[in-house]
C-alpha cells in the first residue's frame, strides 16, 4: 500500500508492545503511539519507516480510527504526529 500527499500509514502499538511499564487504565494517558510502515513522498525526511510516533486520540465525532486490513494499519496525516520517540 503507497500512502498519497502527507499520509503516513501506522501500526497502532500498545504499551505491551512497546516495553513500557503496565499501568492501570485509569492512569494511562491520551496519546497514542505507533510505528511508521508507509511513508508518502511529500512528507518530510523527519519520519521515515520504523520511528515510533505519538500522535493523539481520534476526535469524539469519529470514533476510532477506520483500520486498514488485517495487520490493524491505520492512515494519519502527517501534520498529526505530535513527537517521535528516540
Amino acid at each position: 500500500m503507497k500512502c498519497l500527499h502527507r499520509n503516513l500509514l501506522i501500526e497502532q502499538l500498545t504499551r505491551e508492545q512497546l516495553g513500557k511499564i503496565v499501568l492501570p487504565d485509569s492512569v494511562e494517558d491520551d496519546w497514542l503511539r505507533g510505528r511508521v510502515i508507509g511513508v508518502a513522498d511529500k512528507v518530510e525526511e523527519d519520519i521515515k519507516e520504523g520511528d515510533i510516533v505519538i500522535f493523539p486520540p481520534p476526535p469524539p465525532h469519529l470514533g476510532e480510527y477506520p483500520v486498514i486490513g488485517d495487520d490493524g494499519y491505520i492512515i494519519i496525516s502527517e501534520n498529526m504526529v505530535l513527537a517521535k520517540e528516540d
